[in-house]
């Protein structure tokens, strides 16, 4: 029986997961992750507009059916093996480290972040989004448009003080659909700060220090046999958005891949899963629109039952 280790229980590590053994019968799969819960933090504008519960975020990764909870840590990488901080050290055939990034800054990414933001902004007439990194934290466009649909009456704007050139692309896809829902978008900074304001400084996403001196290959693999790297520390080294349909589609990738080979003893997957490698801005466009053609913020709780039950489900 092959063995797919997978470091990190977030969207690109659960999704990885489902697909694997969605295809495969005969496969052991080990999620190593420190919290008891997976988040599907891409649910967090549906709990501000209503139409979920932040607890409903949550979902508890103790009795899962299909794939073993490993409860710790990944805090290296060798060729020996993924090294836990309870000492140990995990190697499968197939081991993936799906970390993420490095965040530092307000917290509007996580269950708990967003939970505090949503109670601080109840009360607050006006709420800006304040973007001043190279390389931020996506989400926030999604979060801005729900919060101005369950507070119409409040000033909601994004601030592009600055932002990478090659990231500038990524907002002129939110445009519309902000203008649309009465968000401000605009390259000006933000009034001066009126106490009674809620000021969400964006914080700028940095490789995880677990992937420093990883290489990310075409299929994203690292130097090291059969371990690979997906998600936003991934998606950035190779140059691509940090977003969660990125690491989405890497996930996707990867698990064809790896299913394939497991069956046929040959990786190998759609053609059409390549063409960012030969056509950057086709791939951009992809994404812008995934971005400005997605489902309505109303519909999305079709979207949370769908992981729910058939995604994280299936673990």
């Amino acid at each position: 029986m092959k063995s797919v280790v997978i470091a990190g229980g977030g969207i690109s590590g659960v999704y990885l997961a489902h697909k694997i053994v969605s295809a495969l019968d005969d496969v052991k799969v080990y999620l190593i992750d420190p919290k008891p819960y997976h988040e599907f933090v891409m649910g967090i504008p549906m709990a501000f507009a209503g139409l979920v519960k932040f607890d409903d975020l949550r979902m508890s990764l103790d009795n899962l059916k299909r794939v073993e909870h490993v409860r710790d840590e990944v805090v290296d990488v060798k060729e020996s093996g993924l090294k836990l901080a309870s000492g140990g050290v995990i190697k499968g055939d197939y081991n993936v480290l799906a970390v993420g990034a490095f965040k530092i800054g307000d917290d509007f990414y996580s269950v708990e972040g967003a939970e505090a933001l949503y109670r601080a902004i109840e009360a607050a007439p006006a709420v800006r989004f304040i973007i001043d990194e190279l390389y931020p934290v996506m989400g926030f466009g999604e979060l801005a448009m729900a919060i101005k649909s369950i507070w119409p009456q409040k000033e909601v704007s994004v601030h592009l003080v600055y932002v990478h050139p090659d990231y500038k692309w990524l907002f002129d896809a939110f445009s519309a659909n902000m203008a649309k829902q009465g968000v401000l978008l605009t390259e000006d900074p933000p009034p001066t700060n009126d106490k009674a304001e809620v000021h969400v400084v964006v914080p700028e996403l940095s490789p995880h220090p677990l992937a420093k001196g990883l290489k990310v290959g075409p299929l994203f693999e690292t130097q090291y046999d059969r371990t690979y790297l997906i998600g936003d520390t991934s998606l950035i080294k190779l140059g691509l958005p940090p977003i969660g349909w990125g690491a989405i589609w890497q996930a996707s990738v990867l698990a064809q891949a790896i299913v394939s080979e497991i069956k046929e003893g040959v990786a190998d997957v759609e053609i059409d899963e390549w063409t960012y490698m030969k056509d950057p801005d086709k791939f951009k466009q992809y994404f812008t629109y995934r971005m400005t053609k997605g489902v309505p913020l109303v519909h999305l709780r079709g979207l949370y039952d769908l992981w729910k039950t058939k995604i994280f489900g299936s673990l």
